[in-house]
């Protein structure tokens, strides 16, 4: 099974390439027991404190939102899914994407939260690729276990950042650009992008079932 994901992961050199290019000089290569250590709370904290914890909607999303902005890259995953139209924005538009990209990626999340509450999952071994380390592991429902990998890299000063999620062979990082790169060649480039998210993020906040955006 983990054969499967280990070539899907290592197909993501090219993506981990690409990414750095976007960022220089901001990844380093980071240690596999670490980046073990890292996930595992990662996700003891989610299902403990967040899935599984008896406390309000609000609440639940504020701990979630503080979770994910601890854990995740941000600006770095924001860059890389726009692509080539990251280069042309200016820093206010960059800026004000990394906000509404953070915003959109924490309330969607939340919508679904409460289908993992019965979710159980297990990290089994973790491997090092350059400047990344992928951390397996695999979730355990009801049904069938699935494979999860999760994508690790160092910053400057030791902290380590996750950068995807890799779920049965599919990137989240490398989906999410896809479906990006669809919308800003359907809408007009990067500010068509900024709209379809703009939209998506207040229909979340209203409670709504946000329109899906295209497949990559």
């Amino acid at each position: 099974m983990f054969d499967v994901i280990r070539r899907g992961a290592l197909a993501l050199r090219g993506a981990a390439l690409a990414l750095l290019l976007v960022l220089p000089g901001t990844a380093q290569a980071a240690d596999t027991e670490a980046a073990t250590r890292f996930v595992t709370k990662l996700v003891d904290t989610a299902i403990n404190d967040v899935i599984g914890a008896q406390i309000s909607h609000r609440e639940r999303e504020e701990r979630f939102r503080e979770l994910f902005v601890e854990a995740a890259d941000i600006p770095a995953i924001a860059a890389f899914v726009v692509g080539r139209e990251w280069r042309g924005a200016s820093e206010k538009q960059k800026q004000e994407f990394v906000g509404l990209f953070q915003d959109v990626s924490i309330l969607t999340w939340i919508s679904h939260l409460d289908e993992y509450k019965d979710v159980r999952v297990e990290v089994t071994g973790a491997y090092q690729d350059k400047s990344d380390v992928f951390v397996e592991s695999q979730v355990r429902t009801q049904g069938k276990p699935i494979p999860i990998v999760w994508r690790v890299q160092e910053r400057q000063g030791g902290q380590l950042k996750l950068i995807d999620v890799v779920i049965e062979a599919n990137s989240m990082l490398i989906n999410t650009r896809k479906q990006y790169a669809s919308v800003m060649r359907r809408d007009g480039g990067f500010e068509g992008l900024v709209r379809a998210l703009t939209r998506m993020r207040d229909d979340l906040r209203a409670g709504k079932e946000p329109q899906p955006l295209p497949e990559g």
